[in-house]
């Protein structure tokens, strides 16, 4: 009985996370360049259920070998593995903005924060004040060179990233990709950076391209999520209804089998 109530418990909490990992997909539908999450979950070890006594069976005086003991197995509930990000590409939208990029393939913009280097699929440049290419939140982009800065007004980049000024070469995006995308975390923002320093020698070659006057929009399915959500939200419920019918069973153990 006890162990009924862990099970449903455990259940009623990792549907509690799925729901919210899929929540914050939902609310990122229309986030330029977001990636949704999937939650993995696995079950706990099974465990062998064996009879009372401990003895092997003696049969016309044969002992048999003690896995006759074996009832059977028991699950002891579900949980976290961990969290998975599709990379898959979202649709590209034209923007007309020559600021606005796209990749198209496999492949990040590298960006300059407070705290280092950061990946991003978010494209959705502008320049400012003193001219530097910069993301929404004002983390500087950068190239092969450093920050990139442009003066002039026809800006043109190509499939290769080369931005060109009144038809000057300014510098070329800094664009990388990796081998394993394991490696990679969330940290906010669209941001993502390296998971450890073991990783720091996962980099390989970008082989994507860039749309100039694009951008990329969220890899998220609103239908599949929101009939996803649905789902989570009915086993949640389930998992509450057997907490409180368990609740009920050892109240009743407690005061009335007690009593006899």
């Amino acid at each position: 009985m006890i162990r009924g109530l862990y099970i449903s418990a455990s259940s009623a909490f990792t549907e509690g996370k799925r729901i919210d990992t899929i929540s914050n997909n939902i609310a990122n539908v229309n986030t330029t360049g977001f990636k949704k999450d999937l939650y993995v979950t696995q079950s706990f070890p099974e465990l062998l259920t064996l009879k009372m006594g401990g003895e092997s069976p003696n049969i016309s005086g044969v002992k048999l070998p003690a896995p006759l003991n074996t009832i059977g197995t028991m699950n002891a509930g579900v949980h976290t593995s961990f969290v998975f990000t599709d990379f898959s590409q979202g649709s590209h939208a034209p923007t007309n903005n020559p600021l606005d990029l796209a990749i198209a393939g496999n492949g990040f913009f590298t960006v300059e924060t407070n705290a280092g280097e950061r990946y991003t699929r978010d494209g959705s440049f502008s320049l400012d004040s003193q001219g530097y290419l910069v993301t929404k939140d004002g983390h500087r982009v950068l190239g092969e060179k450093g920050y990139i800065q442009i003066n002039g007004e026809d800006i043109k980049i190509n499939e290769k990233g080369e931005i060109y000024s009144n038809e000057q070469l300014v510098d070329r995006l800094k664009l990388v990709d990796f081998e394993d995308y394991m490696a990679l975390m969330k940290e906010g923002n669209n941001l993502y950076t390296i998971i450890s320093e073991e990783w720091t020698n996962n980099e390989k070659a970008f082989t994507g391209s860039v749309k100039q006057g694009y951008v990329e929009g969220s890899n998220v399915n609103a239908v599949k999520e929101m009939t996803e959500m649905i789902t989570m939200y009915r086993a949640y419920e389930a998992n509450q209804k057997l907490i409180k019918a368990h609740d009920e069973l050892l109240e009743k153990a407690v005061n009335e089998v007690g009593r006899v």
